[in-house]
């Protein structure tokens, strides 16, 4: 008896959740009219006639009233239901055919498939193809997948940075949309829960002469709110800002990231896995990853964090790794200089007397090889220190000056 109940109840919400844009669309235009035009203008702004003829004087005060409650209730509609807009407009027109950026060599740092690992040499390593990734798509995308991208069924193609398809608002949640779904998040329950209360407070009041439209307001301000609380929760919000984790890396328990660098015969790759994720750089610096570097960026959804118009285009890497992930690969990089071969001590007779006798056996070649693998391995690390410290001032300086025209 409990299991058919408990079908229904689930039978039914599905059900609700499906009319999903209907309802937001009655609360689009049933608050705004029994709030905005029948409380806050006939009522307080503009009051008409009596039924005696005479006119009813404004109320400054009232007036004002009116015009805040006005206002705030402009200013949220407009911030979820903009980016509503911007989220629809940009997955289905303006990103219809997207491809990762095209580099002309991958990045020092890749994500690969852990599926890798059955191919690879002893010790992770990869053979190196310029310009590859070792990525593929799953489902027949004809293009090497770059950092964070997965594929969306419902859209038939791959997105970077993507977490999931939310078909009651019929968006795709990823990294161009992210910023925007989050304004509608925090936004949409926040303008109904004060419709609910405008139109509450108008049916109290005695010279709110038709209450219908209060009524009607209130009911489409409630269903609005429990569409939200069915279909999001605060820990999704949590994990997209707070901890920078997507829908499908919630399944996997590793990450695997590739490191590219340097050999005698020429670049290799080198297979890590890692137990956290690779890209959490804590909560504050998660939180500028979504919305911006500043706090001025953080108030406007269409205003383009550094993260999606910098995507692919960083120097060793399509998008910032945690300090562990950086440390691991320098710690690789030192790793691979002292297994160099080194000549171990002589007695200070011999150096007086001459050169050793295994420099002495040793041709030209093998030390001019010896001192090429020194020196390449010394520049690979100072060419990365130098990397890292240009991308810090430029994630300081760029994104006021670069996102200003994006």
């Amino acid at each position: 008896m409990w299991d058919d109940s408990h079908y229904e109840c689930v039978r039914y919400t599905h059900v609700f959740l499906s009319l999903g844009p209907l309802w937001l669309f009655l609360f689009l235009t049933l608050a705004p009219y029994a709030n905005d035009y029948k409380f806050c203008w006939l009522s307080l702004m503009a009051p008409q006639d009596t039924d005696l003829g005479f006119d009813n004087p404004v109320n400054p005060g009232h007036w004002y009233l009116g015009l805040c409650l006005v206002l705030v209730s402009a200013c949220l509609k407009v911030n979820w239901f903009g980016s509503l807009l911007q989220i629809l407009i940009t997955t289905r027109l303006c990103d219809r055919h997207w491809k990762p950026p095209k580099n002309p060599s991958s990045k020092r740092i890749m994500q690969a498939d852990p599926a890798e690992w059955d191919t690879a040499l002893p010790g992770g390593r990869l053979v190196y193809h310029e310009g590859r990734r070792p990525r593929r798509c799953p489902f027949g995308c004809d293009f090497d997948l770059s950092d964070r991208m997965y594929h969306c069924t419902a859209m038939r193609r791959c997105f970077p940075v993507y977490d999931d398809y939310c078909k009651h608002l019929r968006s795709t949640v990823y990294l161009r949309t992210m910023k925007p779904y989050c304004f509608v998040l925090f936004f949409l329950p926040l303008d109904a829960i004060y419709s609910f209360a405008v139109s509450l407070v108008a049916i109290c009041q005695f010279y709110t002469r038709w209450t219908v439209p209060f009524v009607g307001s209130i009911v489409s301000c409630s269903l609005a709110v429990t569409f939200f609380l069915l279909i999001n929760s605060p820990a999704n919000l949590k994990r997209l800002v707070w901890e920078n984790c997507v829908g499908p890396e919630l399944d996997g328990g590793q990450w695997t990231l590739a490191f590219k660098y340097q050999e005698r015969l020429g670049p290799r790759l080198r297979l890590h896995d890692f137990e956290k994720n690779p890209w959490d750089l804590g909560p504050k610096e998660n939180f500028r990853q979504v919305f911006g570097q500043h706090w001025w960026m953080w108030l406007f959804f269409w205003w383009t964090p550094e993260r999606v118009s910098q995507y692919g285009s960083y120097v060793d890497r399509d998008l910032p790794y945690a300090d562990y992930v950086i440390r691991r690969l320098s710690e690789d990089i030192m790793e691979r200089m002292t297994s160099v071969s080194i000549d171990l001590p002589v007695p200070s007779s011999i150096h007086e007397g001459g050169p050793s006798r295994r420099q002495s056996t040793l041709p030209d070649t093998d030390h001019h090889s010896q001192r090429r693998s020194n020196n390449t391995s010394t520049s690979h690390v100072d060419v990365f220190i130098r990397h890292q410290r240009g991308d810090r001032r430029q994630t300081q300086g760029h994104s006021s000056s670069h996102d200003l025209g994006v």
